[in-house]
């Protein structure tokens, strides 16, 4: 059964929606991963066992960064191929990201049980905790493969107009995930390696089963399964700048972790609830951004700007308004929207204050990301990268460093996120623009 949707013709807005919903559920399911894990852990093993699971995670993020990045790349490049009518470079561009992503994951889950302990002792991680968050890294390494492989067929999925498998492997992964949580943390009581476990197995299942789909939906036994150079090359050359990004701004994270640890157990587990309170704004704009990368993509290649120029204003609009809605909502009701994650009084306290910081401006990140997402759409990665960089890791950790020695308070960390939301938002603008008038002179030139 095929789910194939062709962003290059028809209403923009209701195909962009069409294909952008099944994303955001896609979404929600991926992330029920850490949020169910949370749940338990924080409701029946404790704060310190919340902030172990906090403290660590963050480093596997770190580690798949760079294939999170190529497997974006490959869907660009299968998209524009796709949008472009070329069949057979589809087949190759699938074959050539799948062998990237199965060698990868190998090299990166060696790597990672080498220097997790290494890796957890430069994050700043407090020793009362060290013992349960290395436990639970050790085990969640182990769920790097599968991640990897998932998130490159999703992403050739996606770029193939297909966001409704993902997203239905994806729940299915979703609800063994709380199956295994009940079975390792409750009746087992295997405390937070029970929480990584949980995770490994739902993302083995996810992993298995989608890639097995595309690897029958395309045919990909009659391939070749050779590495061809040259399309290699072109999905690395749109790829690894964004998982160059993607590493960078997760370890500028790890700075802001390495202060948030300064401030101590309640801060650490008041910035953990809030990331995954956070997910409730994340998400949709995620899903926003991941189909303005294919919606772009598949238009480039049919050589159609106007159309991409159209779908970008329209769904940044979207994404503004929805963000706009979610975070009034989550401010009206902060208190019980945190102590789900935490019942502890101290915790839910230190949230409160990070989200009346950040919340009300979170339609910032929704614009940097749609319009970002146009820009990747287009190819031009390495700009996105740079924007990135400078303004969500350089001049995101310059600024904590000042605001945190003068200030010292929890409230200033949070405030640097919307401040370089901002600058980043604005950096995209521009250089969008600048991309749809030098388009517009070229046409005009022909």
């Amino acid at each position: 059964m095929k789910q194939r949707q062709d962003l290059t013709q028809g209403n923009i807005v209701k195909g962009f929606l069409a294909f952008a919903v099944p994303l955001l559920f896609g979404s929600l399911f991926q992330q029920l991963y850490g949020t169910v894990d949370l749940l338990y852990v924080g409701n029946f093993l404790g704060k310190s066992a919340a902030a172990a699971v906090g403290a660590s995670s963050i480093i596997v993020t770190c580690m798949i960064g760079l294939f999170t990045g190529i497997s974006v790349g490959a869907g660009v490049v299968t998209a524009q191929f796709w949008g472009a009518k070329e069949t057979e470079r589809v087949k190759k561009s699938i074959c050539n990201s799948l062998l990237s992503g199965l060698i990868g994951g190998i090299l990166l889950i060696a790597l990672g049980e080498l220097l997790a302990q290494w890796m957890l002792r430069a994050l700043n991680t407090p020793e009362e905790i060290l013992k349960e968050a290395l436990v639970y890294i050790r085990v969640y390494i182990l769920a790097i493969l599968p991640m990897i492989l998932y998130n490159m067929s999703a992403g050739i999925l996606r770029a193939l107009g297909d966001s409704r498998s993902p997203f239905l492997v994806l729940a299915a992964g979703g609800i063994l995930n709380v199956c295994m949580d009940a079975v390792f943390i409750i009746l087992l009581q295997w405390g937070v390696a029970g929480a990584a476990l949980a995770t490994m197995v739902s993302q083995s299942f996810t992993a298995v089963v989608l890639t097995a789909y595309l690897f029958v939906r395309e045919a990909l036994w009659k391939e070749s399964w050779r590495i061809d150079p040259k399309l290699l090359v072109r999905i690395l050359k749109v790829g690894f700048p964004l998982g160059i990004q993607s590493m960078i701004l997760t370890l500028s994270n790890i700075f802001v972790q390495h202060d948030i640890n300064g401030f101590g157990e309640d801060a650490i587990a008041a910035f953990t609830v809030y990331f995954k309170v956070e997910n409730l704004l994340y998400l949709p704009i995620v899903a926003f951004g991941q189909a303005m990368v294919t919606f772009a993509g598949q238009n480039v290649g049919a050589g159609n700007y106007e159309r991409v120029r159209k779908g970008t204003l329209s769904c940044n609009v979207l994404a503004a308004f929805i963000t706009a809605g979610i975070s009034a909502l989550i401010l009206s009701f902060g208190r019980q929207v945190l102590g789900l994650f935490c019942s502890e009084e101290s915790v839910t306290t230190e949230g409160l204050k990070i989200i009346s910081i950040s919340f009300p401006f979170y339609f910032l990140y929704a614009i940097q990301e749609v319009t970002g997402g146009a820009i990747r759409g287009m190819g031009k990665t390495l700009q996105s990268m740079a924007v990135v960089i400078t303004a969500l890791c350089v001049v995101r950790v310059i600024l904590l460093k000042l605001l945190v020695h003068h200030f010292h308070t929890i409230q200033v960390v949070a405030a640097v996120y919307p401040l370089t939301w901002g600058l980043a938002a604005a950096a995209f603008i521009g250089y969008y623009a600048h991309l749809m008038r030098r388009k517009k002179q070229l046409d005009r030139e022909k």
